[in-house]
């Protein structure tokens, strides 16, 4: 079964709201055949999900109950198939120890760009296999800013952001 690993900096705002979120989207999908996990580069271990991204992610019909926080590892992002970034200063962290995975990861701005380029029928490992090909840079603009200790108006807009691209993708993964 094919995994999906979000990652940001606490893995407590961005990463577990794309998480939780691409998991309710596959399941209303039915792209059952993918999971979803996330991890943080500078993880607060142990943490709940902050409580303004869950509210976020609940008024969307995600569910954030029993998440905790872990740090990334070799083992986590060994287990991924797929590593999406929420700024590619987090892409730059997963590459600088395992250059090996360029072709697999990337930010969610980056990945969404990418998609788009392919037509609507292209899903599955087909998409997969194109999107891994193609040499299309991180750009900063594709930054999801980090919502962490500021205002519920910039949570409000980062889950919109997070919540759009991933209404976009998680559907073409199956």
């Amino acid at each position: 079964m094919p995994h999906l690993l979000f990652v940001c900096t606490g893995n407590i705002c961005r990463s577990p709201f794309a998480e939780r979120y691409a998991s309710h989207v596959a399941d209303r999908s039915a792209v059952t055949d993918w999971t979803f996990a996330s991890a943080g580069a500078g993880a607060m271990v142990g943490s709940a999900m902050d409580a303004t991204m869950a509210a976020e992610l609940q008024a969307l019909g995600g569910d954030p109950s029993a998440f905790r926080a872990r740090s990334l590892n070799r083992d986590i992002i060994g287990s991924a198939d797929l590593i999406v970034a929420m700024e590619t200063f987090h892409r730059s962290v997963v590459l600088d120890d395992h250059p090996n995975l360029v072709r697999r990861t990337f930010t969610l701005g980056q990945l969404a760009r990418i998609a788009r380029d392919h037509p609507a029928e292209v899903h599955g490992e087909e998409l997969l296999g194109r999107i891994g090909a193609f040499r299309q840079r991180a750009r900063d603009e594709d930054d999801i800013q980090d919502p962490y200790r500021r205002s519920a108006e910039l949570a409000h807009e980062v889950a919109g952001q997070i919540s759009g691209l991933l209404d976009e993708l998680v559907p073409r993964l199956g």
